[in-house]
């Protein structure tokens, strides 16, 4: 009887090995350096690496939600390589803020074509936020999509806060910067998770304010990078020696992400049964 039972839980165990399952993304936030994340959808596309959800954070929720909404990697490279500051962001007297980042909002949805809520999202996917006033994590599921994700990409200091439901919002980064987690409440079995902020000094000095505000408070978001020891797979892109706010680093980003993709694609095809493709 003993060792029909242990055949039995060897079927069994053998069968939820090679069950499909939801595979799900997190993606960090970085500023600039979120550019990387359409690389790595580019490949994962290449080689039919299922997408079942997404939760993002920062640059993140920006690349998450508009891939989620149905651009494909290649258009998304083709709005990364044109992408200005001045698309996302207006200078404004300082108050909560240096840039106001409002303008997002009303250029995610000349993207995607229309006003978009979470429920039309071909992907479910979540952004992931901090409330400044009570300190806690929010995680945006529900209603319009590009206030969700302004509100996760205003960097404190940087960017003004975003009112949302009465809630005042900063980029979640601040309390969680790789939300596998959140990722794994939306349903996922499997996560990959691609983290932009890696541990290393920064490429240069500090040459400005807005560079040494972004300096700082990605120094502190790597100190919440608490979740990356459970992700089924870590992607990190080699991109500490990019610039945070430079756009014209974008082509070397697209690279980063695309070869670290390659390199994690033995161990997704191994895990998720996928057959390698010619």
């Amino acid at each position: 009887m003993s060792v029909f039972l242990e055949r039995v839980k060897q079927a069994l165990s053998s069968w939820w090995s090679s069950r499909p399952r939801r595979v799900g993304l997190a993606l960090s936030g970085g500023a600039v350096r979120g550019i990387a994340h359409i690389g790595v959808l580019q490949v994962l596309e290449e080689a039919g690496v299922p997408i079942h959800c997404i939760a993002g954070v920062s640059a993140g929720a920006a690349v998450g939600a508009a891939y989620a909404a149905g651009l494909s990697p290649e258009r998304l490279e083709e709005i990364a390589l044109d992408l200005r500051w001045t698309h996302i962001s207006r200078v404004r007297a300082p108050r909560l803020g240096l840039l106001d980042i409002s303008p997002l909002e009303e250029y995610f949805n000349e993207l995607v074509g229309h006003e978009l809520t979470f429920a039309d999202l071909r992907i479910p996917f979540a952004a992931v936020a901090a409330d400044i006033v009570r300190g806690n994590l929010v995680v945006l599921r529900e209603g319009p999509v590009a206030p969700a994700v302004r509100a996760s990409c205003s960097v404190p200091g940087i960017f003004t806060p975003a009112r949302l439901d009465g809630r005042l919002l900063v980029d979640g980064g601040v309390l969680n910067n790789l939300p596998v987690s959140v990722a794994r409440e939306l349903g996922a079995e499997y996560v990959i998770a691609v983290d932009l902020l890696p541990k290393g000094r920064l490429h240069r000095e500090p040459r400005h304010l807005i560079e040494m505000l972004s300096a700082t408070i990605y120094t502190l978001m790597r100190a919440t990078h608490f979740e990356a020891s459970l992700a089924d797979c870590l992607i990190q892109p080699l991109v500490v020696r990019m610039s945070l706010i430079d756009f014209a680093d974008a082509p070397a980003l697209l690279k980063a992400g695309r070869e670290a993709a390659y390199a994690a694609l033995p161990q997704l095809q191994r895990d998720l049964g996928l057959a390698p493709r010619r």
